[in-house]
């Protein structure tokens, strides 16, 4: 495996480490039988990841809570941005500008689409933050346990070096990679999707025009500026993957996470763009001047998700290359008056308005 990191943010060693402990330990073979107190150990995060799987709110608060606790763990942070950009995108969909693009089905369809990606990826991802939680409570690896909560078998060898070695980058790009493998596996090959929303014209206007936007609101003196990143062809895993990775070293290696991190625990996360601008967006549908940003729970209702089954997505050594480099920080301010710039643009594309 060759090298290209042009931003030693990850050694090469490191990977080839990891590379060589998922040779040495094959992937546990279901079902798994456990006893004793594993038993209530697994039940117990279980019934904790349920609770908190609630909807688009309650999950990104999670995020945050477990940051505080637990900063060692990079992605939470991460997790609870990107989450806060993902009930943006649910809320936008009852406002006047994207009713204009889309039928009332095509709303619910892409609502479906953004709860259950993520819902998803809090399903896997929370259950093996909590028991990395409970790792540290009892002193002691619990990751045997990972497989009775269906985590790829990629992901116990990164918790497995994580417990040795603290590598929190490698870490976050492992769980970055897992997280969209995760998804492109057991959400986005769903017919339902690929139909309703990946192949409509609609979700390709929507990243021609750049709505895709995700946003980091931070302190700038008193005042609240953004910084981020366009997603450009959500349908690539690999592409999604890169932005992660993006975000990430924007969030950590730039001189903007204290900032940032003080306006995610000033400011709850509702859902509504209001949260983060004021001047722009209003939660009152009645404003003239502004535009309407409803909060989640005006917007959509709670919604309950059966994970019955989730399938193993790592298949091949290929995967640890995407571990090797990630993109050098380009921090990049978007002006807050973006959405106004889009609602014209839609206006202007959009033939059925």
């Amino acid at each position: 495996m060759t090298s290209t990191n042009t931003n030693p943010l990850i050694r090469l060693e490191d990977v080839l480490r990891l590379q060589q402990m998922m040779q040495l330990k094959p992937p546990a073979t279901l079902p798994l039988s456990f006893i004793g107190e594993d038993v209530k150990l697994i039940k117990e995060i279980r019934i904790k990841v349920k609770k908190a799987n609630q909807n688009n709110v309650t999950r990104t608060q999670a995020y945050l809570d477990y940051y505080q606790k637990h900063p060692e763990i990079h992605w939470a942070f991460l997790a609870h941005l990107v989450s806060r950009n993902g009930g943006y995108y649910m809320t936008d969909l009852s406002t006047t500008l994207i009713k204009s693009l889309l039928s009332p089905e095509k709303q619910h369809a892409y609502f479906l689409f953004l709860e259950h990606s993520n819902s998803a990826i809090f399903h896997d991802a929370y259950a093996q933050l909590l028991l990395y939680e409970k790792s540290k409570e009892q002193n002691s690896n619990l990751f045997h346990l990972l497989p009775a909560f269906h985590i790829s078998s990629f992901m116990k060898a990164v918790w497995d070096d994580f417990w040795q070695h603290r590598n929190k980058t490698l870490l976050s790009m492992a769980l970055i990679v897992n997280e969209q493998y995760h998804i492109e596996k057991n959400v986005l090959f769903k017919k339902e999707f690929q139909r309703d929303v990946l192949h409509s014209w609609q979700f390709h206007t929507q990243n021609f025009l750049g709505m895709t936007q995700i946003v980091f609101p931070y302190y700038s003196g008193n005042n609240i500026d953004l910084c981020g990143t366009k997603v450009y062809h959500f349908e690539s895993v690999l592409k999604r993957i890169e932005v992660g990775k993006t975000l990430y070293v924007l969030l950590f290696y730039s001189n903007l996470h204290d900032s940032i991190y003080t306006f995610s625990l000033k400011h709850p996360h509702t859902g509504s763009r209001s949260d983060y601008n004021s001047d722009i967006f209003t939660k009152n549908r009645t404003h003239s001047k502004k535009l309407y940003s409803p909060t989640l729970t005006m917007s959509w209702g709670d919604r309950v998700h059966l994970f019955l089954r989730k399938d193993e997505w790592f298949e091949d050594e290929i995967t640890f290359s995407l571990l090797e480099s990630i993109p050098a920080s380009s921090v990049k301010k978007i002006p807050l008056q973006h959405h106004i710039k889009v609602q014209s643009a839609i206006k202007a594309a959009n033939p059925f308005s």
